[in-house]
């Protein structure tokens, strides 16, 4: 009997617990020529949450920080997986920047011609950012900043 109100109690006290997702809600309304914000497994609507022309989600983030007091060869770099969806629900997958490896400094803006719903948009990656401590940095508090032009 005492092993099954233990499991009631934890069972209980674990469905209590909630994630507070404010700061970080699952998907972000931006507008199109504007800057805005995701994180890994995060989505964006543009320009409408009920009718998206375009969703861009962050689906996976390739990262890499040099270690503190390290000299190291390459810079610093986050590199995300994008799933692009258009207003017909067409998908496609996009890694960018496309060319990171060489580089010997991290401050780079890379774009690139993203074609959906039958015309062409510009998509900027515009910089990424470390939530919190730079050099304990996880997927999870990588801000990856973008802009979409139509």
């Amino acid at each position: 009997m005492n092993k099954y109100l233990l499991l009631v109690i934890l069972g209980l006290g674990l469905s209590s617990c909630k994630k507070d997702d404010a700061e970080n809600p699952a998907v972000v309304t931006a507008g199109f020529n504007q800057d805005f914000s995701l994180y890994s497994q995060q989505q964006a609507s543009l320009p409408l949450p009920t009718q998206p022309e375009l969703a861009i989600a962050v689906t996976d983030l390739r990262f890499s920080i040099c270690p503190r007091n390290a000299n190291c060869l390459v810079a610093d770099y986050a590199v995300p997986t994008l799933r692009i969806t258009d207003a017909q629900g067409s998908m496609q997958q996009l890694n960018i920047p496309t060319n990171f490896y060489g580089r010997r400094t991290s401050d780079w803006i890379d774009t690139t011609s993203v074609r959906a719903n039958g015309r062409r948009y510009l998509l900027t990656y515009v910089n990424w950012q470390v939530q919190g401590d730079y050099y304990a940095a996880t997927k999870e508090n990588i801000k990856l900043t973008f802009r979409v032009s139509r």
